[in-house]
């Protein structure tokens, strides 16, 4: 109706035809000179009248539209309104720092605060905990943002499920009805021990959008002493589906560097090693680094080199020892730990039973019992002691085994109770939530056929790493105290089963050697997020650990275990404010393995094509503005033409 007034604009035009002055033109001779100099003022008149002519024609354009409140509309996704309450998770594993899938999260995250309904209660968490707070259930957006900002990328990873099922306990409390977790994450395999885990609260967003990403690592740093000379051998794994070729590898010590090519095929691993004099090792740490990709923390890892003195010790105890060592129970294992220490430099001990009952076992970090039948009380105590302190005890069954014996004397120490025997042929897989092997090992496992073995009935708090066909444990361990205890239902030689004669042997078991033991980790390498045992002296009456970045955290006396393992790098131990020792400090490479969860793990992804809604917005305070900028040109115009 407002456009009506439109017609006002014939206004100024009729007001402006009615100034214009007419008449009958006569022909003065006498004033002709004067035409001239009329005709100047004449045009100026006429440009004057014109500016005055729009100007007024637009005002009163602008005060119609005004009174019209016009709008403009835009298209936006459909806002839902209903208050709930919302935890918004951000995975800060290291693994989100792959190019910028990190601040992509945080943006999303921002984006999702913007849009929380009014009345809803809110809080955000990383996934990784770090130095994090009381975590406090809001309405308020600005300190939701302000919290958004403080989580940090971390240096390691956590039990994703655990860990997203503590933060949907925290909304049970909060009066809202609808009750939802979103988790903004790349979708990495690593920190999910079930693939289908799928709750109806959850709501997960998938940060990078690619089906395959391409990383490399260095994955693991072995350090073997000899006479006069020290080598450094690294291994770097490809965990892509393209070929590295002559990927330069530094290792650097010494305060020298040597630089080598090395090449990867897809999805495997090399080695690489350099020797240098031990004389000439003056710093007893380094590092080795590879050309850096876009996931850059897993490129470098820290070493600590103490010598041959910090070389690993094992017992290996053969309770079925024969002259022809390749018919003893003992004889595929050695055998496996002896290519191992080729490596490592490790120092492998085999005793018989009876040597065995009067070892003094504080002198080992791993103790293989191989079908050992014979027990006392003072061995086994001295066992568990060694177990408790931070040692690893493998066992491995056999037809000298004792069920009874072994479930009386052991009982504190076994990761369960040894039923009886089972015969039958059967195959193994590796129980898919352990995360101990690659997907390469856990195939090869088809290869391996047990006819015979013991039944076991798990204890709390065991695990099962490699099961029979029938779900029942080949391969179950739990930790004890500081250390851990592996027990193996067969036997360690072929006369039960081909375990030991295929390719799945030797990783399997250089990987239970390599487990954690933090008591006994002469060697001082540690994870992130691991805790350490510091040694102190008795008489010591102040101990300063130093982490890589120069902080320093005083240990408790009455404690010396050390948590803050955050950051990868070399750690000092201050003693008394003199230097004490250092310790090595590196991220776990599994989450390196940037392999996603497969599409059909998560049923609940919020859908990506959301309805959209016209949204108006009214622009006439726009054309207020303009009206009152026409009235103060009129105003400068009138007086430059007066």
């Amino acid at each position: 109706m407002f456009f009506i007034g439109l017609a006002a604009l014939a206004l100024p035009i009729i007001a402006h035809l009615i100034s214009r002055k007419s008449g009958v033109k006569l022909s003065f001779p006498a004033v002709s000179f004067l035409v001239s100099s009329q005709g100047d003022l004449s045009s100026r008149s006429r440009i004057k009248d014109i500016i005055f002519l729009i100007l007024r024609a637009l005002i009163l354009v602008f005060i119609v539209l005004i009174f019209a409140k016009p709008a403009v509309f835009s298209f936006s996704e459909k806002v839902d309104n209903t208050p709930k309450s919302i935890a918004i998770v951000i995975d800060n594993s290291f693994s989100m720092g792959y190019e910028n899938n990190f601040g992509k999260a945080k943006k999303k995250a921002h984006d999702i605060i913007d849009a929380i309904a009014d009345g809803s209660f809110s809080f955000v968490a990383p996934l990784v905990k770090t130095n994090e707070k009381q975590l406090d259930v809001i309405q308020d957006k600005s300190r939701l943002r302000g919290a958004l900002q403080n989580i940090k990328l971390s240096n390691g990873f956590s039990d994703n499920e655990r860990r997203l099922q503590d933060i949907y306990s925290k909304l049970l409390k909060t009066p809202n009805q609808i009750k939802r977790v979103v988790f903004i994450t790349d979708l990495q395999k690593n920190g999910w021990k079930d693939e289908k885990f799928d709750p109806p609260w959850l709501d997960v967003i998938d940060i990078s959008q690619t089906s395959e990403t391409a990383n490399h690592a260095v994955a693991d740093v072995d350090l073997r002493y000899e006479e006069n000379s020290t080598t450094i051998k690294a291994q770097v794994s490809n965990y892509s589906s393209d070929s590295l070729s002559g990927l330069i590898t530094t290792f650097s010590f010494d305060e020298k560097e040597i630089r080598e090519g090395i090449d990867v095929e897809p999805h495997g691993s090399s080695s690489l090693g350099v020797s240098f004099e031990s004389g000439d090792l003056v710093v007893s740490h380094g590092t080795v680094s590879t050309t850096h990709d876009k996931l850059k923390i897993d490129d470098i890892r820290y070493f600590i080199s103490d010598g041959p003195d910090s070389n690993s010790k094992i017992l290996i105890v053969d309770g079925d020892p024969r002259e022809d060592s390749r018919l003893s129970e003992s004889y595929y294992l050695a055998q496996a730990l002896e290519t191992i220490s080729e490596i490592s430099g490790t120092q492998v001990t085999i005793l018989d039973n009876d040597a065995f009952l009067r070892e003094d076992l504080s002198n080992f970090e791993v103790i293989y019992l191989a079908n050992v039948g014979e027990l006392t009380p003072r061995i086994t105590k001295q066992l568990e002691v060694f177990i408790e302190k931070g040692g690893s005890a493998v066992i491995f069954l056999g037809n000298s085994t004792r069920a009874s014996s072994y479930n009386v004397l052991l009982k504190n120490i076994l990761p369960g109770e040894i039923i009886g025997i089972a015969e039958g042929s059967t195959s193994i897989t590796a129980v898919d939530n352990s995360g101990w092997f690659s997907k390469e090992i856990a195939d090869k496992m088809a290869q391996v056929k047990i006819e015979k073995r013991y039944n076991i009935r798990p204890h709390p708090g065991s695990e099962a790493i490699i099961n029979t066909s029938g779900d029942s444990p080949l391969l179950i361990g739990k930790q004890k105290g500081n250390g851990n205890v592996y027990l193996f239902t067969s036997t360690a030689d072929n006369s039960w089963n081909n375990f030991s004669i295929t390719p799945v042997f030797l990783p399997i078991i250089k990987r239970i050697n390599d487990s954690p033991i933090s008591g006994r980790n002469k060697s001082r390498q540690y994870l992130v997020n691991q805790s350490v045992e510091i040694e102190t002296a008795e008489d010591a009456k102040s101990i300063v650990v130093v982490d890589p970045q120069g902080e320093k955290y005083e240990i408790d006396r009455g404690n010396n275990e050390f948590r803050q393992t955050r950051v990868p790098g070399i750690y000092t131990v201050e003693s008394d404010g003199e230097y004490s020792y250092i310790f090595a400090v590196n991220i776990d490479s599994s989450e390196s393995n940037l392999e996603k969860l497969p599409d059909s793990s998560f049923g609940k992804q919020p859908d990506q094509k959301t309805s959209l809604v016209k949204v108006f917005k009214e622009v006439w305070s726009y054309f207020l503005w303009g009206v009152i900028a026409l009235f103060v040109s009129e105003s400068v115009f009138r007086a430059i033409f007066s």
